[in-house]
């Protein structure tokens, strides 16, 4: 009866428990619009504009293998007027500004440098303002680094069982200054391409680039330099970049259902739905990404399961590891125009995000956590915050923030993402203590309750075994006799399994672990031949023996099945049918975890058999 009251007192304590969580959670939704607090347009001054010049140019771009074309300016102005400058402009062609993604200025020592899209055009272009840190004094000269991203503007076809990748590039930027000193330009193109064609740029095939110097067209055009907005250099400002590439596609991050999950305990988890459309010509069968270096748990899956044959890379870059997903290896290949939707989570290190002051938590991090190589079209993001009283303060307000029962959720929304781009958030929330405590009390509670519920399960087995095998005949000899062989067999098995690793280590000859496995054969067959009788008496005589025995009889043809596919894995291996050794050992591993597995259960049931001996 005390056992029975004690029962009912946990489990009305832990309703109470539950009953009180809902009442002083209070369910809460507050859709709130930041949109108008946006940082006001700055104007800059056209004033002295025809006294800057360049006296340094120095392009660098990329021509991505999914579509996306990436530039990198620098820039080193000079300034003639007598008057400090605060800004200068850059010109993208109004027939193209919609496709530009990403624009970022930085100085000489890589700090960031404002700038903003304004509304002057100027020949055909649209300006971006860049605005020092400090004013560019009178003859002074500065450098600027300027990082723009398009997306739409390389033109894919499909002509005689090849993909063409088609690019009129425009050479040198496009600015309202003069450009009297050096000027060159690299593009860079796909590794895999073929056939290219760089117009009157030089095509360095060796290291996948084409170079343009204004000094090879100087005396073509008898000019020094190059007029605002290349005026000066005729049909020469234009280039045709032509190649065939039939081993990459244009492909879009259609969609990105992100969900950061952030709890006080000390868990960052990041879960992710992908959409993966394949707009080009091509199929492609292996596509990669970048997770935080740190991340741990990384696992790849669909609606079919795990999406075997990843592999991870940390040898690159000092912030991401790159993740390398293979459909080939069980999936089909990604044909054009189709999709292709999975998801990966895994898990970011607390301490590296978070800092702490009493009952307030700090967090800093990138939303865009995963770096996709092409283009994203839409990444919805949720930060899913557990046991937050309240939002303190935030530095990119989100579009919604709903607060329910245990978790505040705080909703992004970024279209149009290019691998470049960051999306850094610090957010200040005070911790709910009352819930913090709530949930490991809950689950003491659950734990105590299935605990004491399984002794009195456990008690009353026992009892009823007892009674079940008192009342008939154990026998004694035919178990010990067929826990002998049976063990007997096991370490003539493990016998046979540690020649095998010598001979392969060739620690041993080949012909004596070849006279071990015959020798060690027959015996187990002459094994198997005198346990059977022991086993039809152990089945006949009680259904707890007979369930044993049975269960050995699984565990041992489950064995037979896992030392066979070992053998059919290194098989395939060793023809080079498998597509990579990290997949070999990894599906290896696995096989060798699992027979341990099985032959720690087979010893379990030999004991358990021989317990009732005592």
């Amino acid at each position: 009866m005390k056992r029975k009251d004690f029962l009912l007192i946990l489990i009305g304590l832990l309703l109470i428990i539950v009953a009180l969580s809902y009442v002083f959670d209070n369910t809460e939704i507050d859709l709130t619009d930041y949109n108008n607090n946006k940082i006001p347009q700055s104007s800059a001054d056209l004033d002295g504009i025809e006294n800057i010049i360049i006296t340094k140019l120095y392009r660098n771009a990329t021509i991505t293998a999914y579509g996306l074309l990436s530039i990198e300016d620098t820039i080193t102005f000079k300034n003639l007027n007598n008057q400090p400058i605060t800004s200068i402009f850059f010109g993208i062609p109004i027939d193209i500004s919609e496709d530009l993604i990403f624009f970022k200025a930085t100085g000489i020592s890589d700090n960031t440098l404002l700038s903003d899209s304004s509304s002057t055009i100027m020949d055909g272009n649209q300006m971006i303002i860049i605005y020092f840190d400090s004013p560019l004094l009178p003859y002074q000269i500065r450098d600027v680094k300027f990082t723009h991203t398009y997306k739409n503007i390389i033109s894919y076809s499909f002509l005689e069982d090849n993909q063409h990748v088609i690019y009129y590039p425009i050479v040198y930027p496009l600015v309202p200054y003069n450009i009297e000193g050096e000027a060159s330009a690299i593009f860079h193109y796909p590794t895999a391409a073929t056939s290219v064609d760089g117009g009157w740029g030089i095509v360095n095939p060796t290291l996948s680039y084409i170079s343009y110097d204004f000094d090879s067209i100087k005396d073509e055009l008898e000019v020094d330099f190059i007029s605002p907005f290349l005026e000066n250099l005729g049909e020469n400002k234009e280039a045709l970049i032509h190649f065939i590439d039939n081993d990459n596609s244009k492909v879009e991050m259609e969609e990105v259902n992100r969900e950061i999950f952030i709890s006080p305990w000390g868990i960052i988890k990041v879960k992710e739905d992908c959409l993966l459309l394949n707009l080009g010509y091509n199929a492609i069968n292996t596509f990669t990404l970048k997770i935080p270096k740190t991340a741990t748990n990384l696992y790849v899956f669909d609606d079919l399961g795990e999406i075997q044959g990843t592999t991870i890379d940390d040898q690159g870059e000092s912030n991401y590891k790159s993740v390398t997903i293979v459909l080939y290896y069980n999936r089909d290949t990604l044909k054009p125009n189709t999709n292709f939707e999975f998801n990966i989570e895994y898990d970011l290190p607390f301490e590296n995000y978070v800092s702490l002051n009493w009952f307030e938590q700090s967090i800093q991090i990138d939303l865009l956590t995963t770096n996709y190589n092409f283009l994203g079209i839409n990444q919805n993001i949720n930060v899913i915050i557990e046991a937050c009283s309240s939002i303190n303060s935030i530095t990119e307000s989100p579009t919604a923030i709903i607060m329910s029962k245990g978790a505040t959720t705080l909703s992004f929304l970024s279209e149009t993402v290019c691998p470049l781009e960051r999306k850094i958030v610090q957010f200040t929330f005070t911790i709910d203590v009352f819930d913090i405590l709530l949930r490991p009390i809950i689950f003491i509670l659950i734990i105590s309750l299935i605990a004491s519920i399984y002794v009195l399960v456990i008690k009353t087995r026992k009892k009823v075994d007892t009674t079940v095998l008192s009342t008939k005949y154990i026998p004694v000899n035919e178990i010990r006799e067929f826990c002998s062989l049976y063990e007997e067999k096991n370490a003539l098995t493990l016998e046979i399994r540690l020649a095998e690793d010598d001979a392969k280590r060739k620690k041993i000859a080949k012909k004596k672990y070849k006279n071990i496995l015959t020798k060690n054969d027959l015996k187990i067959d002459e094994i198997q031949k005198e346990i059977t009788p022991f086993k039809k008496v152990l089945i006949e005589t009680s259904d707890i023996f007979g369930t044993i025995v049975k269960r050995l009889d699984i565990l041992e043809a489950e064995r037979i099945s896992v030392t066979d596919s070992i053998a059919l894995l290194e098989s395939r291996y060793r023809r080079g049918r498998l597509p990579s050794r990290a997949a070999y050992l990894k599906l290896s591993d696995d096989f060798i975890k699992r027979r341990k597995k099985i032959d720690k259960t087979i010893d379990k049931l030999i004991q358990q058999l021989r317990s009732y001996l005592l």
